[in-house]
C-alpha cells in the first residue's frame, strides 16, 4: 500500500492544497513552524484511520475530523485520499461541517468498502495473506518506561498489527515490551524443549531492525534475575532504562514498526522487515544527535526498503541526504508547496536558502562586516584590535579570522 495524492480544503491553516506522493522515496516536509507540516500528516492519519478500522472491524468508523479541523471562517473542511493497494487505485473523501450549517460536499467511502471486502476475502481464503500497514508516529513519542511486569494480558494475532497505530494520540510503546517479553518466553521455551538454535522470527525481525537501524547495538533481551531488558551497545550490555531518551525513542519506534511488520506479514518464507506500509513521523530528528539525524533516513529506508515515510523536519543534517524536499510556505493565496532539491547541501547553505535562517547570528554578522570595513578602509590598527575583541567572544577557530589576517598582512605589505 502506498499514498498517491492527498486532497485538503479548508483544513486547519490549509485553504486548497493537493499534494503528489513519490512511492518509491521518502516525503519529507520542511517549513516555519506552524505553517502546515504536522496537519498533513494529522490529516492523512484520519484519512488511513478509516481503512485499518473497517479493515479491524467492518462496518466501523475510523477519527473523525473535529470543529476545530475547519479552517476558520470556513463552513465545512473537505478533505480526500487515493492510495494504491495491490496495483488497485482506491479514493475516499470526507467532510466535516460546523455545527447548524449544510453540507457542499458530502463524504465518500465507496470505494473504501470495497477494498475492505476484498481484503478480508483475501484473509479468509489464504491464512498468510499479508495486511497493509499504516502507522502515525507523532511529536510526543517519548519512551516514559519500561513495563516487564505484565498485568493484563493482550491478544497478538495478525489484527493487532493496527492496535494503537493512528491515534494521534501519545504513542505508548508499553504495548511493545509487552510483546518482546511475550514472544522470548515462548522462544526460550521452544529453545529449552528442541533445539538450542531456534529462533522466534518475529523477535528476529526486530533484532535485525534494531542493529541496522543503531550502529553497534545487538542482543536485546530481557534479563530475568533481577527483571530487567537489555541491550549491547558497543560491547556493554546496557539496561534500557539507563539510554538516552533518543536512544530509546529510536530503538522503541524501529522496534514497534518491526513487530507491527511482522505481525501483519505473517508467511514464514518471507522477510517481514520488507512487508509494505505507510509510516507517518513528525519532526524525525527528534532528541537525535546530529550525527544520528544525518543518517537516520537511509537507515530506515534500507532496514524498510518496501515502506512509504512520510516525514517531517526542522533539521539541515536530514535534509542533505535527500535528493528532494517538500517546501512548504505561507502566501497571500494561502499555502504553497514546492519541490525543491537538496542532496548534497552543507548545513549552513540549506538554513539559508531552504530555512530562510542566517548561518550566524545577525549581530556577529555586522561585527564582521565592520571588521572588513576597517581593513579596507587601511584602518590595520583598529582592525588588529577589533579583531582580538571579536576572537575573544568567537573563538580563534574562526575561519573568517583567518581571511581577516591574510588581508591585513596583504595591506601592511603594499603599504610599505
Amino acid at each position: 500500500m502506498k499514498v498517491k495524492r492527498l486532497k485538503m480544503n479548508s483544513f486547519r491553516g490549509i485553504s486548497d492544497l493537493t499534494l503528489e506522493f513519490d512511492t518509491d522515496e521518502p516525503t519529507v516536509f520542511i517549513g516555519i513552524n506552524g505553517v502546515g507540516k504536522s496537519s498533513i500528516l494529522e490529516c492523512l492519519a484520519i484519512l488511513l484511520s478509516w481503512l485499518t478500522k473497517r479493515i479491524q472491524t467492518p462496518n466501523s468508523n475510523g477519527r473523525s475530523f473535529n470543529e476545530d479541523d475547519i479552517k476558520k471562517g470556513c463552513k465545512e473542511t473537505h478533505n480526500e485520499i487515493t492510495i494504491s493497494i495491490n496495483d488497485w487505485e482506491v479514493v475516499w473523501s470526507l467532510t466535516k461541517v460546523s455545527k447548524g450549517r449544510s453540507k457542499d460536499t458530502s463524504s465518500n467511502l465507496g470505494e473504501l468498502k470495497r477494498v475492505v471486502d476484498r481484503i478480508h476475502s483475501e484473509l479468509e481464503a489464504n491464512s498468510y495473506a499479508a495486511l497493509p500497514l499504516a502507522v502515525y508516529y507523532p511529536t510526543n513519542r517519548a519512551v516514559l518506561d519500561i513495563p516487564l511486569k505484565i498485568r493484563t494480558k493482550h491478544s497478538f494475532e495478525q489484527i493487532t498489527a493496527y492496535d494503537e497505530i493512528l491515534t494521534g494520540g501519545q504513542i505508548d510503546f508499553r504495548r511493545f515490551f509487552e510483546w518482546f517479553r511475550d514472544r522470548e518466553d515462548l522462544e526460550n521455551e521452544l529453545r529449552l524443549n528442541n533445539t538450542n538454535e531456534y529462533r522466534d522470527r518475529e523477535l528476529k525481525a526486530v533484532r535485525y531492525a534494531i542493529a541496522n537501524l543503531l550502529d553497534g547495538w545487538s542482543n536485546l533481551r530481557v534479563r530475568r534475575s533481577p527483571l530487567r531488558m537489555t541491550v549491547n551497545k558497543e560491547g556493554d550490555e546496557l539496561i534500557v532504562n539507563q539510554l538516552s531518551d533518543g536512544e530509546k525513542c529510536l530503538l522503541a519506534l524501529a522496534g514497534d514498526l518491526a513487530r507491527r511488520l511482522a505481525i501483519a506479514n505473517p508467511n514464514p518464507d518471507c522477510n517481514p522487515l520488507e512487508g509494505s506500509g505507510v509510516v507517518l513521523i513528525d519532526e524525525i530528528e527528534l532528541h537525535l544527535h546530529p550525527k544520528w539525524q544525518r543518517a537516520i533516513i537511509p537507515n530506515l529506508k534500507k532496514t524498510f526498503p518496501n515502506c512509504q515515510f512520510i516525514i517531517t523536519t526542522h533539521s539541515p543534517q536530514v535534509i542533505s541526504d535527500l535528493k528532494w524536499v517538500h517546501l512548504l510556505r505561507s502566501t497571500s493565496e494561502g499555502i504553497a508547496i514546492d519541490r525543491v532539491p537538496s542532496f548534497g547541501k552543507d548545513s549552513n547553505r540549506i538554513l539559508e536558502t531552504l530555512m530562510g535562517t542566517p548561518e550566524r547570528p545577525q549581530q556577529i554578522r555586522e561585527s564582521l562586516r565592520e571588521l572588513f570595513r576597517l581593513i579596507d578602509n587601511g584602518e590595520l590598527g583598529e582592525a588588529r584590535q577589533f579583531r582580538q575583541e571579536l576572537a575573544h567572544r568567537m573563538g580563534e577557530e574562526d575561519p573568517e579570522f583567518v581571511r581577516a589576517d591574510w588581508l591585513i598582512q596583504r595591506k601592511e605589505i603594499l603599504t610599505k
